[in-house]
């Protein structure tokens, strides 16, 4: 994606970063951007939708009811999503689409197929897509998905950055219009689901794309602990509070070492506006319980009715 003359202007909004690989804080955290300039943000995610998905299935298994379609779609020029569609044995027109985490699996992680399978017993149908560089869409930028090379190679280069988020923007707007125009779903149902780095590129989606009716974002943050900055129409404190008046649920971990609590997950959380639900876990990066799980559930059914 080339971007326009608008990204060198917003590199001059970016702030310093300390050479530490902890940075304290970004100045979006306590004051998001305001409305003019938001507008300008919305430029790097539109798209058309008159692209023909050519939709190509793979293949397509059942297990336990829950039938799980592999297959593929075009999402813009030159960028075909990868994906598994998780359907119910009698589904309710109502969806959910779920982007995974940094794991280099994507929608193939375990994890993501737990949460997928029981949001799909639930009556919903669930599409868990392939960020870009990642699961079937894996490219050279990426080779062993270490933390140090994710960071290196992506998430702390701000232009290469803005546009993986402008693309997953894109990808699940896509993937909203695929559940609806493809498989018949309800526009007014569908629900997007954000896990770790998921969810702090949710929190950018949800606010760009207004369509997506109720909001979960789980164990994610403003940056992670080794992030060093990121440019403003890459930071989700400048989109979280625009989810508002659409339900968000915030779930994350006490002692998260990724998404640390007080340095990058309560200063999102004061900028997320009501309605908001905020759960807290025990334990570490990852360490869902059953419970956790279970109110995630009960919360997509009682706000996608």
């Amino acid at each position: 994606m080339r971007l326009p003359l608008a990204l060198a202007c917003l590199m001059l909004l970016r702030p310093a970063v300390a050479a530490s690989q902890t940075p304290a804080s970004d100045e979006w955290l306590g004051r998001p951007v305001a409305d003019r300039p938001f507008r300008t943000f919305l430029a790097f995610f539109s798209y058309s939708r008159d692209v023909a998905f050519e939709t190509r299935t793979v293949g397509k298994e059942e297990a336990e009811g829950i039938t799980v379609e592999h297959l593929s779609f075009q999402s813009t020029p030159g960028q075909r999503v990868s994906a598994l569609l998780y359907q119910p044995p009698m589904p309710e027109a109502r969806g959910v689409i779920i982007l995974h985490g940094g794991t280099p699996a994507g929608k193939d992680g375990a994890y993501l197929k737990l949460f997928s399978t029981l949001i799909a017993r639930a009556g919903f149908a669930v599409l868990a897509i392939d960020l870009q560089y990642f699961g079937e869409r894996s490219t050279e930028l990426l080779k062993t998905f270490t933390e140090q090379e994710k960071h290196q190679q992506l998430y702390n280069q701000p232009s290469t950055y803005l546009s993986w988020v402008a693309q997953t923007v894109k990808d699940a707007g896509r993937s909203q219009d695929f559940l609806v125009k493809e498989r018949g779903l309800d526009p007014r149902r569908i629900g997007l689901v954000g896990i770790s780095r998921g969810a702090q590129l949710g929190a950018i989606v949800a606010a760009a794309d207004q369509r997506f009716a109720a909001v979960a974002l789980l164990e994610g943050g403003h940056f992670d602990a080794l992030e060093t900055g990121h440019l403003p129409a890459a930071c989700p404190a400048n989109y979280i509070g625009r989810i508002s008046p659409r339900p968000l649920f915030l779930l994350n971990a006490e002692n998260d070492a990724d998404y640390r609590k007080e340095i990058s997950v309560l200063p999102l959380h004061r900028v997320a506006r009501d309605p908001k639900h905020i759960r807290w876990t025990p334990g570490g990066h990852g360490s869902f319980t059953d419970e956790d799980r279970t109110a995630l559930v009960t919360w997509l059914q009682a706000n996608l009715k």
